[in-house]
Order: structure tokens, then C-alpha cells, then sequence
């Protein structure tokens, strides 16, 4: 079963196990358009879910992440989140080795690929409409959308479209509250 563990502004995580992630709470103008983007459809029980605006997977044990940002797919240091919060979604014996393995090896052979705005303009039309349009291009990706593919690399969350899953359905399936 998954556990999941709270920092705040000024802390930071340690004993790191590759294959975990993170959602976090950013404070830009595009993460504000994420999280209110996200409350078109997570409604009532759900809202609390739209609060994260970003994801990444750990790849190393000193806690570095590879992530996609609107530079693109790069493998950085879990300290620059140290001013923000982030939650840490750590998947224990439900996700075995062979399996981390397998979504690091995904998550790092991503990194130098870009960002996916195409992919974010279908996952927009989704929230906006309700329409699932998977607009996607090739060596492109979300933050969401590399963090379930690195997943399902490793034998978890088939159910998930990575074309149209948020930081908030992460939370939800796993219930990361702030």
C-alpha cells in the first residue's frame, strides 16, 4: 500500500527509493491554470485533488527527479522544490524492483524529449468539454503523462490514459490531500 508523506516550504525528503513520486502545489501563472483548470471537473468530495498542479518521478536515491516542464524533460534535484509543497508518494512493496527498474529506465531514457503543449491543449479541451481528444506528439510530454507512463513501465495503474491524466488524478488515485 502507498504511503504518502507532507513537506512544507523549507523541508525537504530523504532515503529516497527510485520509482516513488511526487506531486507539488508550484506557485507560477501556469500551475494557478492547472489547479483552477482542474476544478472544472473535480468537483465537491474531489476539489481538494485539483490543488496539485505538478508531478514527478524519482530516478535516484539522492532524490533526484525527472519531470516535464514547459523547457522541456530534465532530471533535477528534489531540492528545488525546497520553497514549495510537495507531497511524496511512496508505492512500498506494491511496486517491486524489476518494476521501479523498469520506470526509471523510462523516466530517464525521457529526459531531453519536450514539452507536450499539444498534449496539454487536448487535456485542456477535456477539462474545458468534457471531449477526450488524445492530441499527442511523439517525443513529447506532461508532467502527468510521464509519471503514468513511467508507472504503467513498471506493471502499475494500467486503467490510466496518460494522454489524459492530471496531477489531480494521481492524487485522487492515490489520495494525496494537502
Amino acid at each position: 500500500m502507498a504511503r504518502v508523506e507532507r513537506y512544507g516550504p523549507g523541508e525537504e525528503a530523504d532515503d529516497f527509493v527510485p520509482g516513488d513520486f511526487i506531486l507539488a502545489h508550484r506557485h507560477n501563472f501556469i500551475a494557478g491554470l492547472i489547479s483552477q483548470a482542474q476544478k472544472r471537473r473535480f468537483k465537491g468530495a474531489d476539489a481538494v485533488y485539483a490543488h496539485w498542479s505538478h508531478s514527478a518521478t524519482i530516478v535516484e536515491q539522492d532524490g533526484a527527479l525527472v519531470e516535464a516542464e514547459v523547457n522541456g524533460v530534465r532530471q533535477n534535484p528534489i531540492s528545488r522544490y525546497r520553497a514549495d509543497e510537495y507531497h511524496l508518494v511512496r508505492l512500498g512493496s506494491e511496486f517491486s524492483a524489476e518494476g521501479r527498474a523498469r520506470a526509471v529506465a523510462y523516466s530517464k531514457a525521457q529526459v531531453g524529449q519536450g514539452f507536450g503543449f499539444l498534449d496539454m491543449f487536448g487535456v485542456s479541451l477535456y477539462l474545458l468539454f468534457g471531449w477526450p481528444l488524445r492530441l499527442v506528439r511523439r517525443g513529447h510530454e506532461i508532467c502527468s503523462g510521464l509519471v503514468v507512463r513511467a508507472l504503467q513501465a513498471g506493471g502499475l495503474v494500467p486503467e490510466l490514459d496518460a494522454a489524459l491524466t492530471l496531477p489531480a488524478d494521481l492524487a485522487k488515485l492515490f489520495d494525496v490531500r494537502p
